[in-house]
């Protein structure tokens, strides 16, 4: 964590077990470290403690108010959420998932995050967190979507978004433009075109007619029919392979693959053959061969919720996987414990 003093100093804090350093630094412009010490126990919570109250003092200094009125009453998230950060305190840009380490609630920079669980913790304002849930179901990029929308703008119509993509005004409520009715064209009169006659004539030779053999079964397509995604879940379910992308996650997911993250979940577009995640039924053993989730799991509950996106819901039950994908333009869950 990074703290900064009256007098412009600023003190960063590593923890290791019972041991905490503490870096006292400064821009002049560029960062000046003046000192770093390493103290443990309680002369390092007391040192700790010292350096949170000097924070605090120099945030009351700054927009003359006292604790009791510079409290922040803006804060969404509590510590153990998993979030969606950007920009920390020191300019780095991080735009991957963390989890809610600390809450400061009379700072600027009011939350500690963990980083994608690799033990590196950040400081971050209030607008560079925001809420994290992986989607699931079929994209809609936004890039497209604006060009589409700038290009037809100028004919005066706009397609229907996807299915599953957000709601967007109708075109009454977008476009008003009159309408021109064209003149109708008079048809043209019926004139009836001379065919050839079918009539067939006795006279002269007939030709003598052979039957000739032709196979009356089709022959299978050498062509192998096209794969569609399984409906339902497998009555043997057995995990064997999954990717884990950190920070990438979603890229992975839209690639089509089964995809790790934020700790124990396994999320998959349902239109890409995943459909099937949400549905296990109760009493069903999974069992997942290899990587960090390797073990037997047996699925106690599932959950629903209508939308997609956003922050990772509360699991009743504290389930040790969670298997994930959308349904409809919700997103929905199987619930596991180790068996």
């Amino acid at each position: 964590m990074i703290y900064k003093l009256s007098d412009g100093t600023r003190v960063r804090t590593t923890r290791d077990g019972d041991a905490v350093e503490f870096e006292y630094f400064r821009y002049n412009p560029r960062k000046e470290v003046l000192r770093v010490e390493s103290l443990k126990g309680e002369e390092a919570e007391k040192r700790l403690a010292e350096v949170v109250v000097g924070d605090a003092i120099r945030f009351g200094e700054q927009y003359a108010a006292g604790p009791d009125a510079i409290r922040r009453t803006d804060l969404e998230y509590s510590v153990g959420e998993v979030v969606r950060v950007r920009r920390d305190i020191m300019g780095t840009d991080w735009d991957t998932w963390g989890r809610v380490t600390a809450v400061f609630p009379y700072s600027l920079s009011p939350y500690g995050v963990e980083l994608d669980e690799s033990g590196v913790y950040a400081r971050f304002a209030v607008d560079e967190v925001s809420d994290f849930l992986a989607h699931t179901g079929r994209p809609m990029s936004a890039v497209i979507v604006g060009a589409a929308i700038a290009t037809v703008a100028g004919i005066g119509f706009i397609f229907a978004p996807d299915a599953q993509a957000p709601d967007y005004p109708l075109l009454k409520d977008v476009i008003t433009a009159p309408v021109v009715t064209p003149t109708p064209v008079a048809p043209k009169p019926y004139k009836p075109e001379p065919r050839p006659s079918t009539l067939t004539s006795r006279e002269g030779v007939r030709e003598t007619l052979t039957p000739k053999s032709s196979p009356s079964v089709v022959k299978p397509s050498k062509t192998p029919a096209t794969k569609h995604a399984i409906p339902t879940p497998p009555a043997d379910v057995r995990i064997s392979f999954y990717r884990n992308c950190g920070a990438l996650f979603q890229r992975c997911v839209d690639g089509g693959a089964l995809t790790h993250y934020a700790g124990n979940i396994l999320a998959g577009h349902n239109y890409m053959g995943y459909q099937w995640l949400s549905r296990v039924p109760v009493g069903r053993t999974v069992r997942v061969i290899s990587g960090p989730l390797a073990g037997t799991y047996e699925v106690y509950g599932h959950l629903r919720i209508n939308r997609q996106g956003g922050s990772i819901p509360a699991f009743a039950g504290s389930p040790d996987l969670v298997l994930q994908t959308c349904e409809g333009s919700g997103t929905g869950f199987s619930l596991l414990r180790r068996a």
